[in-house]
């Protein structure tokens, strides 16, 4: 009989040198699940791709046969125990680092092993020793003092996220891998809370959605738009420098954020911050009109479904799963659960127009009004990783 094996995904965010070739992968493997994970969700969405990523690497080294080649292929990692160990050591260390005045980063993977269950040795040290994972085994027969238990650990690890761990999920578990990451980011150029005003929500077809509280600021803000995408793209730093950023993506007046979105098949975030860096060292750093709703989301998603549609299958199956590197015993993964919060406010991130809008001179002042549905990611900007992202479809009053 097999034994089920469990993930989870938790994550919060709060807005108020490695080798190119490795650091592309979580870039990838993000722009790929978000669209998968929107379709699930009905387009409104967050979450957290370099956490996900973070967790599912250390579920590849655990693996053999074609459970390890999906999830290869799929999260585009090198074929090699030491390759994905030194790359995800480099580029965890570059993300992770946040030196940034008035940005916090951080990130904690957790191991709950049932009390009986063993796993071997070689696969605990890669844990420990190169994903910094806590290992504790806990009583999953008693799923309520599990769950109170884990969930103190996971708190008096200094996370920001509480009652993280629920008891029926360790009722039929054995075993439990789990990565929590949050983000609090002050904008370098904050909007004013006094011009912040309740406004009208669209379709892409300028219908009336609802309401939002619209944040405003004018000001010298990173700005261009991708004539191949059909969209604007503005940049909003974090902190004293440009390590940290939002970069919001709006599509066109009457152009779909979906078919925004399916042009990342042939423009990389990389060709847009080179665009917008370009626009910048040609016109100069000039004011921009930036209308912004203020926003919180909350996703709680089970991965299996996107994670399908991205060719991984195996590990999810009783017959077929191959985690030999990690037990003796026969297990799979029942779910993998991520649950994600974001809050853009006017102190930070705690996480229409027409033809002639199109400012190739930049003679007046751009408008940049996110009054219609819209693409955001929080980004390490220097490689081009996404932390959080996700798109806003759902006018709220937040």
């Amino acid at each position: 009989m097999k034994c089920l094996l469990s993930f989870f995904v938790f994550t919060i965010a709060s807005c108020f040198a490695i080798s190119v070739d490795f650091s592309e992968r979580p870039r990838n493997f993000s722009i790929e699940l978000i669209y998968h994970t929107q379709l699930e969700e009905n387009g409104h969405v967050v979450i957290s791709p370099f956490g996900i990523w973070s967790l599912m690497t250390g579920v590849t080294i655990g693996t053999l046969g074609k459970s390890r080649d999906q999830l290869i292929r799929a999260f585009v990692l090198p074929p090699y125990d030491d390759l994905i160990l030194n790359g995800y050591a480099n580029i965890t260390k570059t993300v992770l680092d946040p030196t940034t005045k008035g940005v916090t980063l951080k990130t904690q993977n957790f191991l709950f092993l049932d009390k009986g269950f063993s796993i071997f040795e070689n696969y605990k040290k890669k844990l420990t020793t190169d994903f910094a994972a806590m290992i504790e085994n806990l009583d999953f027969q008693n799923p309520t003092t599990a769950a109170r238990v884990a969930n103190k650990i996971i708190m008096n690890s200094g996370a920001t996220v509480s009652n993280v761990m629920r008891s029926s999920d360790f009722a039929e578990s054995r075993m439990i891998l789990t990565n929590v990451i949050s983000f609090k980011g002050l904008w370098s150029s904050p909007f004013n809370t006094t011009d912040t005003v309740q406004e009208p929500f669209y379709d892409e077809n300028k219908n009336l959605l609802g309401k939002v509280n619209m944040m405003y600021q004018r000001a010298p803000l990173p700005y261009s738009h991708i004539k191949e995408m059909k969209a604007f793209v503005l940049q909003m730093s974090y902190g004293n420098d440009d390590k940290y950023c939002m970069l919001v993506v709006l599509p066109y007046p009457k152009v779909k954020v979906t078919d925004v979105y399916k042009k990342f098949a042939s423009v990389s975030l990389k060709d847009i911050f080179a665009k917008i860096d370009d626009d910048v060292k040609e016109f100069g750093l000039e004011d921009v009109d930036v209308k912004l709703p203020r926003f919180k989301i909350s996703t709680n998603i089970v991965l299996n479904k996107p994670l399908n549609q991205m060719g991984v299958y195996d590990i999810f199956n009783p017959n077929k799963a191959n985690f030999k590197r990690i037990t003796e015993e026969e297990i799979y993964i029942s779910a993998i659960v991520h649950k994600a919060d974001i809050e853009v406010t006017e102190s930070g991130t705690v996480a229409s127009a027409s033809t002639s809008a199109y400012f190739s001179d930049r003679i007046s002042t751009p408008n940049f009004e996110a009054n219609r549905p819209f693409i955001y990611f929080v980004m390490e900007k220097p490689t081009a990783t996404v932390i959080f992202g996700g798109i806003y479809m759902k006018p709220s009053e937040f």
